[in-house]
């Protein structure tokens, strides 16, 4: 039994940026109604109703296109989502992932209110920032952006921000992850951009890049600083899972039409067709699964004969790759696309580098059991004592895209326990109050 209680819900196909790398195809029309976003809500409900125990909550994470574009609907569902959730006893958290130039201020009590806590997607500098995320006028965003950001720490310090690492600006990869730390972001997260140009050269490029990264991570220690950036310290071990991320089980992706895909990276935008006919859809909230078949990939998983023989199953997290860029690059997820091998053997050298310098200092506060998905894009709790653990034995409780964020902005405020995100930000509060540290 596979209940499904996790989901992104696609607002809108709609972006006010024309980002050109990005998997949406520059499809950029369409929105979901009230309706299907009130009925996608009951399906999760449905579905956190059959879990028992800790596993009985529903994550909400708005997502497009840009959801800010679709404020006065976040809104309406997460409103609506509450009233679910009092009524049945079944806890809701919410998350996104924003481009930021629309997270003003305006928005930030009824964000703080409801704990909707989004990932920014930011590409470090304005040279690597503005080469792709342009808005439709051809400006670049990363002015707007950064301001936005600034506000957004000085509410929250503990918010992330999301690097697409490009081939064109691998080269620049140091120089844009400090640039975010110093602006004030103190946990980081990257993934690379496959579709882009990755000759042998450049993945070399990364590796020197990365080391500096540890060794600048290295001089903040010595100041009393961290940064926190994924994978360096997770690629050190392994952790067993016969699994990448939760994706097609418990966690999926609900389209404008109320269609469900595996992950937002099965839902082509710029395909036409109905759902009924594309082959990646495995199913609809009003039908249910409809495609079993291709679902029980997902759940049965099958890494294939390259994977079950290669040595980053053993000494890494790496446990096959992201699904939706195995289907993108080969159509099949139970191909390996090389991109992913290349890029796990060449984090496992920075990994190396991390640990040799770094390793037994930050291993230690590694308190998790399980993994976050292998993408890491927006599972928020990762390295945290937070972190969800265990949904359905697989060893990871990552739903790809994990609705709920809560970070880790004092060590002091840490308890090996799982407890409501609205608890941690009193604490916050209180010892801001009084003056702590």
């Amino acid at each position: 039994m596979h209940p499904i209680n996790r989901a992104s819900f696609n607002l809108t196909r709609e972006c006010n940026l024309t980002c050109s790398f990005c998997f949406t195809n520059g499809c950029t029309h369409g929105s979901m109604s009230e309706e299907i976003a009130f009925r996608a809500v009951d399906f999760l409900f449905d579905g956190a109703s059959k879990c028992q125990g800790r596993d009985r909550v529903v994550e909400v994470n708005y997502w497009g296109g840009e959801p800010l574009l679709k404020w006065e609907l976040i809104k309406r569902v997460t409103l609506y989502a509450k009233s679910v959730s009092e009524k049945l006893s079944i806890p809701v958290n919410f998350g996104g992932t924003t481009n930021a130039t629309l997270l003003t201020p305006e928005k930030f009590d009824f964000l703080d209110e409801h704990k909707i806590f989004f990932l920014l997607s930011i590409d470090g500098g304005k040279d690597s920032h503005d080469l792709f995320r342009k808005f439709k006028n051809g400006t670049g965003s990363h002015d707007l952006v950064i301001r936005n950001a600034k506000q957004v720490l000085k509410k929250w310090p503990f918010y992330r921000a999301r690097v697409s690492l490009t081939a064109d600006r691998v080269d620049h990869f140091f120089e844009d992850m400090t640039y975010l730390n110093k602006i004030g972001f103190n946990y980081l997260v990257f993934s690379p951009v496959y579709e882009g140009d990755w000759i042998d050269e450049k993945w070399d490029t990364f590796i020197e890049q990365g080391k500096m990264l540890i060794d600048y991570i290295s001089d903040l220690r010595k100041e009393n600083k961290n940064l926190i950036i994924e994978h360096f310290r997770s690629y050190c071990t392994a952790d067993g899972s016969p699994y990448p991320c939760g994706a097609g089980r418990f966690y999926v992706d609900i389209g404008i039409d109320g269609a469900i895909y595996p992950c937002h990276r099965f839902n082509k935008f710029n395909d036409e067709r109905d759902w009924r006919d594309k082959e990646f859809c495995i199913g609809h909230i009003d039908h249910g699964i409809t495609r079993p078949e291709f679902r029980d990939k997902f759940i049965n998983f099958d890494r294939g004969e390259d994977c079950l023989s290669c040595e980053r199953l053993k000494d890494t997290v790496c446990n096959g790759g992201c699904y939706g860029i195995r289907y993108d690059f080969t159509k099949d997820i139970n191909t390996v696309y090389q991109g992913l091998c290349k890029y796990t053997n060449a984090q496992k050298r920075v990994s190396d580098y991390f640990k040799e310098k770094l390793g037994g200092q930050s291993l230690s506060v590694n308190l998790r059991k399980g993994k976050p998905c292998i993408c890491y894009n927006m599972c928020y709790l990762e390295d945290t004592v937070f972190q969800k653990m265990m949904i359905d034995g697989s060893g990871l409780e990552c739903m790809c895209y994990q609705a709920n964020y809560t970070g880790d902005p004092n060590p002091a405020l840490a308890r090996p326990v799982r407890i409501d995100p609205n608890q941690i930000i009193n604490l916050i509060q209180k010892q801001d109050n009084m003056g702590g540290g």
